[in-house]
């Protein structure tokens, strides 16, 4: 396998950014989230059908030219962010854009292992930048599209705005995607704010991690949900979740912890009253809590419905606390009504869901990416426990990604019921999930 960078450039907004918008300052909760990064990749299997290499300058340009249209709209991302972190200075830099051509090696045979760190720009690729593209190509005619945006300004809502409007311009659609930067304004920026419990300050490891994927089709979500039939109407996210907690707890008490504590990530916008505009731009997200001794063999139900009261906490009382210039003290009374009880002592498992959140709607003219996936490859360095949830790309079932320390996926996996419902690490590109699942 040979990569070769072939181009390198900062793609700037095709409209200069007023001096009015030139500073964009982080709200409150910005403050909050630690500097780090969101890796994304999105997989199209033929999106070039003619020769690989008479293809990138065409599909290059039309890329280019559209994110630069999109640009104009969500201005912070060709900015740059101050050393301090206080602001972006808006100052049309430009996102860095660069083009890799994989020689030797089609898609469907870097899938069959997936590898989607060799998609991303390289980490310097631009000093402070807020985002960041490589565009990749393969033999086969296949194109992946690697995108690292900074999780200090978006958070995953926003991160989907960007590219769907991306994906919309490419199409030459008309229907523009206008972001809204009120929470600047509505939470206002603090001069001192500690980073958010439960974030990666508070969890991270040193040691070597595992990453597995699970994927659940419809029918085994089905399955799941006839053992959790003492709560309402669960949804597929919710019970995947559950049994990701569940075996998480016979991995932590397996290596001597008592307690298991569980982190959601919760969108205020959808939880303040009324709700806030979906295209509202930033970080506007909460984490829930919910603690469970680590019962060996916990009904499902009684899981779900944790995690149901701890999301509930999260609400407009919560939103609204943290409002305006007493927003800080809210914080704190926040912190004090969800995270009752924590203690550091606990083996903590963040869940992060994109599911309905439309990440298979990125079109950029070749219909819906073949795969869509986050990028966590595991390996000796800095490590933290957590679990990602995505829907399947036909929307009947749930990926799971799993990042695990050593020691604990070594007895994660072999909980029965995970073993007998999830297919694990299949090949992205088998499109035939009725194929796939038909074992089960």
């Amino acid at each position: 396998m040979e990569r070769q960078i072939i181009s390198s450039a900062n793609v700037k907004p095709s409209l200069p950014t007023p001096q009015t918008l030139r500073r964009y300052n982080f709200s409150m909760l910005d403050q909050i989230f630690p500097p780090m990064p969101i890796p994304v990749v999105f997989y199209f299997s033929d999106a070039s059908l003619d020769d690989p290499d008479s293809s990138i300058p065409q599909i290059t340009d039309h890329l280019t030219r559209s994110l630069s249209l999109i640009l104009t709209r969500f201005y912070p991302l060709a900015g740059r962010a101050t050393a301090e972190a206080e602001f972006i200075d808006c100052n049309d830099a430009g996102v860095p854009f660069s083009v890799a051509r994989f020689r030797g090696l089609t898609l469907p045979e870097l899938l069959a292992t997936p590898r989607p760190d060799l998609l991303l720009p390289a980490p310097d690729c631009g000093v402070s930048a807020v985002a960041a593209v490589q565009l990749n190509f393969f033999d086969c005619g296949g194109v992946a599209i690697g995108v690292v945006f900074w999780n200090k300004a978006v958070d995953a809502t926003t991160v989907v705005a960007v590219l769907r409007a991306w994906g919309a311009a490419a199409r030459g659609g008309h229907e523009a995607v206008c972001p809204n930067y009120m929470a600047q304004y509505m939470f206002p920026q603090k001069e001192s704010v500690p980073a958010q419990l439960g974030s990666t300050a508070d969890i991270v490891k040193i040691g070597k991690s595992v990453v597995r994927r699970y994927v659940f089709s419809a029918s085994a979500t089905s399955s799941l949900e006839s053992k959790a039939s003492n709560v309402a109407d669960p949804t597929g996210a919710e019970l995947v979740a559950a049994l990701m907690w569940k075996c998480f707890m016979s991995a932590s008490h397996a290596n001597g912890k008592s307690t298991s504590f569980l982190t959601q990530t919760i969108d205020l916008r959808r939880r303040a009253v009324p709700p806030f505009p979906k295209e509202c731009f930033g970080n506007l997200q909460a984490l829930a809590a919910a603690t469970c001794p680590n019962d060996p063999s916990p009904p499902l139900g009684s899981l779900v419905a944790k995690m149901r009261e701890s999301a509930a906490k999260i609400d407009g009382g919560y939103v609204d606390r943290m409002r305006g210039d007493g927003g800080l003290m809210g914080y704190y009374e926040n912190l004090r009504r969800v995270w009752i009880g924590y203690s550091e002592e606990f083996d903590v498992l963040p869940i992060s869901s994109l599911c309905g959140g439309g990440v298979y709607g990125v079109d950029f003219g070749w219909g819906k990416p073949a795969w869509f996936s986050k990028c966590d490859s595991g390996g000796e360095a800095e490590v933290w426990n957590r679990v990602w949830l995505n829907d399947t790309r036909s929307g009947g079932g749930i990926e799971a990604w799993v990042i695990l320390e050593e020691e604990y996926m070594k007895v994660f996996e072999r909980v029965e019921d995970l073993r007998g419902l999830a297919i694990v690490d299949p090949n992205p590109l088998s499109s035939d999930e009725v194929g796939l699942f038909a074992k089960l």
